[in-house]
């Protein structure tokens, strides 16, 4: 069971009805088929969209709801702030397994003729949870579905702020604890922990022990009191077996790169890459169910994860990421040209967010290509942050001259004067370190000569300027979409 699409209404910055997102879903063979990358400047509503995702599984307290509703544009509130969530996939197959039998009625019923699942929240009831009924073609909510539908699926969120540290602790709901449980859980039945269990009732429980001798003059003590001042009773002590998570809460990690220390007095890079590979390890074990034979669906939500992690590190991470992202699906945001300068994007999603005045707007990069090899780094960022570059330059030089089939200078120039660019800029050619004749060309061919030509020391003296290279830059791209490769 996968997530098929987000649709979100006022939520945040997202404001006005239908903002839709489509997911990319893994394919179980495919490196990247399940990761989608959210990219865009701050304040785009990268982080927001994983915010959507919990408030729809965990809800939120009443008094709470104006957190996320949209703020308009005149400074006042809207009135509701929705989130829906659209799953494919084998989703029979997660109700069997994973949802109490009492309530799987509600879930398989709500399943659509185009076998899916639509599920709603919003604030106008923070704590209700709503299921799509394709019968009545309306949204209602079936008694006592949020703890089963928190069931059906597990989600893990790594925050950019998130104290690393705090994931490798031992805690309930932290990645160690719940992996360090589910293993523990596993255990309880084997030879080795019923031995132990046995040896902790010989020393808390059984009489005869040194230790429970001991506690019984406490015990004795505390009775007679008892005894004297409201009647007669028996008064003992029992202590009953601690849960085998229990042993876990005092663990700590260590790490011995030279010395043996504990990992909260590490860097915050190294602490930090220890928690991603405990969300790895995490990912790929904790959703198995050994008893039921079925792995529970998964979603993986990360926060820039690039932080403090060098740039081989974050190399090793995306590459981790595109294999797990085979079989379940990833989110993830960030700015790192380590995680988008790769041949993988052609297989993942990428999403790009930017500001249009107060509202959050995205575009689905993949839908939406420059060239039949894209996305590239360079149409990233001038999508994303409108930032011109001499790669996406070239890139759209080069394309232009394929598409033109004029491959010498001379030709390429008469080729775009054609198409109404003008000779506006004088380039000198050099000759063993000689400047020769100025020649007018395009604003094209000037940045592109300075771009391959560094040598030209004549030409240093008239550099391009950044509001010329997005000048030439938006010229072509609209040649391009002329000719419409």
């Amino acid at each position: 069971m996968f997530i098929k699409s987000l649709c979100l209404s006022n939520f945040k910055g997202f404001i006005g009805d239908n903002h839709k997102l489509n997911f990319k879903i893994p394919d179980g063979l495919t490196a990247g088929s399940g990761l989608n990358i959210f990219v865009g400047e701050n304040n785009s509503g990268k982080s927001s969209v994983f915010e959507a995702v919990n408030f729809l599984r965990n809800g939120i307290k009443e008094d709470e709801a104006y957190l996320i509703k949209s703020k308009l544009e005149d400074g006042s509130q809207s009135n509701n702030a929705s989130v829906e969530l659209t799953f494919c996939g084998n989703i029979e197959n997660a109700i069997t397994y994973f949802v109490q039998t009492n309530k799987q009625t509600a879930f398989t019923n709500a399943i659509t003729n185009e076998k899916e699942l639509k599920a709603r929240r919003n604030t106008n009831s923070c704590k209700k949870l709503e299921l799509w009924d394709s019968v009545n073609q309306e949204y209602s909510n079936p008694n006592g579905i949020d703890a089963p539908f928190k069931a059906l699926f597990e989600t893990n969120f790594i925050w950019a702020d998130t104290n690393p540290s705090s994931e490798a602790t031992f805690g309930s709901t932290t990645l160690c604890g719940m992996l360090l449980k589910e293993i523990a859980q596993a255990h309880i039945n084997s030879d080795e922990y019923k031995e132990f269990q046995s040896s902790f009732n010989k020393v808390f429980n059984n009489p005869k022990s040194v230790l429970r001798k001991q506690i019984a003059v406490i015990e004795q003590k505390v009775q007679d009191i008892f005894t004297e001042q409201f009647g007669q009773a028996e008064i003992r002590f029992k202590f009953d077996e601690l849960k085998i998570d229990s042993f876990f809460k005092n663990t700590s990690i260590f790490i011995n790169d030279g010395v043996d220390i504990p990992m909260s007095e590490k860097g915050n890079g190294m602490q930090r890459s220890v928690a991603l590979a405990l969300l790895q390890v995490y990912a790929e074990e904790l959703a198995h169910d050994p008893e039921k034979n079925q792995t529970k669906p998964f979603y993986l939500f990360i926060d820039e994860p690039e932080i403090c992690l060098h740039p081989k590190g974050q190399t090793k991470l995306f590459k981790a990421l595109l294999e797990i992202s085979k079989t379940k699906q990833v989110f993830l945001t960030t700015h790192s040209p380590y995680f988008l300068a790769t041949p993988y994007l052609n297989e993942v999603g990428l999403f790009i967010f930017r500001k249009n005045g107060v509202n959050n707007v995205v575009e689905n990069a993949s839908l939406d290509k420059m060239f039949p090899w894209s996305p590239t780094w360079g149409e990233i960022n001038f999508k994303a942050y409108k930032l011109p570059t001499v790669e996406l330059h070239n890139e759209l030089y080069g394309v232009l001259q394929q598409e033109s089939e004029c491959f010498s200078e001379k030709e390429f120039e008469n080729w775009l004067n054609g198409k109404g660019v003008s000779f506006g800029k004088s380039w000198t050619r050099e000759k063993d370190g000689m400047p020769k004749n100025p020649m007018n060309v395009t604003l094209h061919t000037f940045i592109r000569n300075h771009i391959h030509h560094p040598e030209n020391q004549t030409m240093q003296a008239y550099p391009y300027t950044e509001d010329e290279l997005q000048q030439s830059i938006e010229e072509m791209i609209k040649l391009l979409k002329k000719i419409d490769i």
